[in-house]
């Protein structure tokens, strides 16, 4: 699994090529999708294009389920990591 609850992940691969690049949070395990695993995704910014794969049905929203495989997390370190680190020299 690429993904975890709570992390910041960007799409790499969607039906709606204007999805790939998207920024979303990972929410919770989703069903799977073509009986591979999946997530909830809640997107950072605008409504993204969604597809409900069992009824065909296309629209626009903040949320949506995505194929694990299809994102990528966003790593760094954490914020409260930096607050008050020293660097020696």
């Amino acid at each position: 699994m690429n993904c975890k609850p709570g992390i910041l992940a960007y799409i790499v691969r969607d039906p709606f090529p204007e999805n790939v690049g998207r920024v979303v949070r990972v929410i919770a395990p989703a069903s799977p999708i073509y009986g591979c695993a999946a997530w909830t995704v809640q997107g950072e910014g605008a409504p993204f294009h969604v597809l409900d794969v069992s009824t065909g049905a296309r629209g626009l929203s903040n949320d949506g389920d995505c194929l694990d495989a299809d994102l990528r997390p966003i790593s760094g370190v954490p914020v409260e990591a930096e607050e008050g680190a020293e660097v020696e020299a």
